[in-house]
């Protein structure tokens, strides 16, 4: 496991000594997501969990929401659709 500068963990796959391949990431306050990485970015599935529950499912490229997701907020409402950048 792998802790961070600002206390967030990593425990997953590393390659040239980045997030590669499948992890999980913890952040202080309660976010977390799980997936995959390219490079030391988030790229591939995943999923993200922010501490206040939100959660988006799908697809990231370069650390942003982008591609077919589905993001399901406190309250319950969704979207599920594409995204762009964030």
């Amino acid at each position: 496991m792998y802790i961070h500068a600002d206390g967030a963990t990593y425990d997953g796959e590393w390659m040239d000594d980045l997030q590669d391949g499948f992890g999980v990431e913890l952040w202080d306050g309660g976010a977390k997501y799980e997936g995959n990485y390219s490079k030391g970015k988030k790229n591939g599935h995943g999923k993200f969990v922010w501490a206040d529950k939100a959660c988006y499912v799908g697809q990231f490229i370069d650390n942003n929401i982008e591609g077919k997701g589905k993001y399901t907020w406190e309250d319950n409402r969704v979207y599920e659709g594409e995204w762009i950048n964030n």
